[in-house]
């Protein structure tokens, strides 16, 4: 056996095909046992007052906001159904969270019997998505006292 065959020989073994169904399903249900359990966390420890929670790179390291700043904070308030309050901690917040969720339900599929699908985004929107993304780290992090509620405080 060459070198080439033994490689393509153990990429067959962990290819997503050859694993059984039983193991497509409990790494599915142990990623929904995961997210639920840091869903319930996040909803009884509140990361404004402290907990496990890690701390953004971008603030750490260059100390501005990054797209996804309050984040977490927001998904507390959400969890609570403080609409406004997560909305001040990150404006797209409800817009990461519908892609986020959209894309784990789809992949959660198999649990249901029916093959998993990807989140398909068209090109336009995935370069929309970025534009916006940046657009609203730049303008979040601008030192204008009227553009504040877009910071993630």
């Amino acid at each position: 056996m060459d070198v080439r065959e033994d490689r393509l020989s153990r990429l067959e073994a962990v290819a997503p095909e050859t694993r059984s169904r039983r193991e497509v399903g409990v790494g599915r249900l142990t990623a929904l046992a995961g997210a639920a359990v840091a869903t319930t966390y996040l909803a009884l420890v509140d990361p404004s007052g402290g907990g496990a929670y890690p701390m953004c790179p971008s603030r750490l390291l260059l100390g501005i906001d990054c797209p996804a700043c309050g984040g977490l904070r927001g998904t507390h308030d959400l969890l609570h159904g403080h609409l406004g309050e997560a909305l001040d901690h990150n404006l797209l917040l409800p817009a990461i969270l519908a892609v986020l969720g959209t894309a784990f339900a789809l992949w959660l599929l198999p649990l249901l019997g029916r093959e998993a699908r990807a989140l398909v985004v068209p090109p336009w929107a995935a370069v929309t998505a970025a534009a916006v993304a940046v657009a609203f780290t730049v303008v979040r992090n601008l030192p204008v006292a009227s553009l504040e509620f877009l910071a993630s405080g």
